[in-house]
């Protein structure tokens, strides 16, 4: 099975399109302003295609059953931002995955066999509806 990672950056534009003033009043583990940035998040996921949302679903799924989510940290949040360190990223993994899908992640078993692809694609995410 691949994850791709990488799919959950992507919808970080919000965060990456903010001024410095922006960036300098944005707090990660604040409530409200988490919230806006879900919003956005998920704004963009609903422009995603099918499979792209399943990639997305499936890096949170596999993020949250690896145990071990720190691992993994630079492909979900955005590193080129100025951000506070995210206090409790299972809860905030498992926040936006609700926030995206509607409803709580599942807990699964990943197999030895995952291949962690590093790349978006040759196409890109797939925003066809």
């Amino acid at each position: 099975m691949q994850i791709f990672l990488d799919y959950i950056h992507e919808m970080y534009y919000y965060l990456l399109s903010m001024s410095d003033d922006d960036l300098d009043d944005f707090y990660i583990n604040d409530e409200s302003c988490r919230a806006k940035l879900f919003d956005a998040m998920k704004a963009d996921f609903d422009t995603y295609g099918p499979v792209s949302k399943q990639r997305v679903l499936e890096a949170i799924e596999f993020l949250l059953s690896s145990g071990d989510p720190e691992r993994y940290w630079r492909a979900v949040v955005p590193h080129a931002v100025p951000l506070d360190e995210v206090e409790d990223k299972p809860g905030y993994l498992r926040a936006l995955y609700e926030k995206l899908a509607g409803r709580e992640p599942l807990l699964r078993d990943f197999d030895s066999d995952v291949e962690l692809v590093d790349a978006i694609g040759p196409h890109g995410i797939d925003v066809r509806q």
